[in-house]
């Protein structure tokens, strides 16, 4: 018997430190609260922006938008190094990037070409496209603090899709205006800006 009541007390002996441990950990520190990013369009800057108008009735139809795989994730994924990357634990996307992207380049254009018939992929085949605008970015990312920077092939269509009127490689880079990922994600919206202005550009262009 009392063999058998040593033994008990060693085992409970032993599981202590654990449960201790445990405490410890649990009550060490804060816990961190994951905060929620978003690209914004140009609607929400203060600078002052020229508009042009498109050709009256045109529809633009904006998209597919692919971006790369390392990138188009919940979470936010900066550099650390020329071949490193670091996936952020407690700042993500508020929706996933690639929609977030095609939307904000939509609203975009809809203030720089001064129209509303602007629509963002997929639609409905029986709507008339005048134009579409296929984005195909090969880099979309910074350095917290740092640079970041933007390289993207896109297309510009007519006739449904069927007729390619212009192709073009477009590379952005914008400094941070701060250390954390807002102003990471600040300056990549700068960056889409810039493009967005590019394809307004062409699409002005084609329209005379």
């Amino acid at each position: 018997m009392n063999h058998i009541v040593f033994r008990l007390m060693a085992v409970n002996l032993a599981l202590i430190p654990v449960l201790l441990g445990g405490c410890v950990n649990l009550g060490s520190g804060t816990q961190q609260t994951t905060k929620f990013y978003v690209l914004n369009s140009l609607y929400s800057s203060k600078a002052e922006i020229e508009t042009k108008r498109a050709s009256g009735e045109t529809i633009i139809g904006v998209g597919p938008v692919e971006l790369p795989q390392y990138v188009n994730r919940p979470q936010i994924v900066t550099r650390t190094g020329a071949n490193e990357l670091e996936v952020a634990p407690f700042a993500r996307w508020g929706e996933p990037l690639e929609d977030n992207y095609a939307r904000v380049l939509a609203e975009n254009l809809t203030m720089l070409l001064s129209t509303d018939r602007v629509i963002v992929y997929p639609w409905n085949r029986t709507i008339p496209i005048g134009y579409q605008v296929v984005v195909e970015v090969r880099r979309f990312d910074g350095v917290l603090g740092g640079e970041v920077s933007m390289r993207a092939r896109w297309t510009l269509l007519g006739n449904q899709g069927d007729k390619i009127l212009l192709r073009k490689k477009s590379s952005f880079r914008e400094r941070t205006e701060g250390l954390g990922y807002e102003a990471l994600v600040a300056a990549q919206s700068q960056m889409l800006a810039e493009l967005s202005r590019e394809i307004a550009a062409e699409i002005t262009a084609l329209s005379k």
